[in-house]
């Protein structure tokens, strides 16, 4: 058989430290100090990078691309009201079809009527 053996205790860890108010108080200043200063840096790069466009003439070809945008979503919406009509049309001449087909089998039930009553009349006579 197997020796059991008990598995060894391990002790709680503490998870808070105990200083003083004075250093508690310097260590918030520097925390608060670091979190401006990372702000101030983000902020400054952001501005920067602003700048750097405008240098190097980001803005114009923005500017450019922005107009390609509106000409080429002017152009999708033409096509699609191109399709649009298109689709209306086909819808029209369908439902047209359907109106002259339905009359054209009218008419040939009409027809095939009238020759079964010839018929029946030849077979009479």
């Amino acid at each position: 058989m197997t020796a059991q053996t008990d598995k060894p205790q391990i002790p709680k860890q503490v998870n808070y430290i105990s200083v003083s108010p004075d250093t508690e108080s310097k260590i918030v200043d520097q925390i608060l100090t670091n979190a401006s200063g990372v702000g101030l840096g983000i902020i400054l790069t952001l501005l920067s990078l602003v700048v750097l466009a405008r240098w190097l003439g980001l803005n114009a070809l923005i500017t450019k691309w922005m107009e390609k945008l509106e000409s080429d979503s002017q152009s999708f919406r033409s096509l699609a009201n191109s399709v649009q009509n298109m689709s209306i049309d086909s819808k029209t001449h369908h439902n047209k079809y359907v109106e002259d087909h339905t009359k054209i089998v009218e008419e040939v039930r009409e027809v095939r009527e009238i020759t079964k009553e010839i018929l029946y009349k030849v077979d009479k006579a």
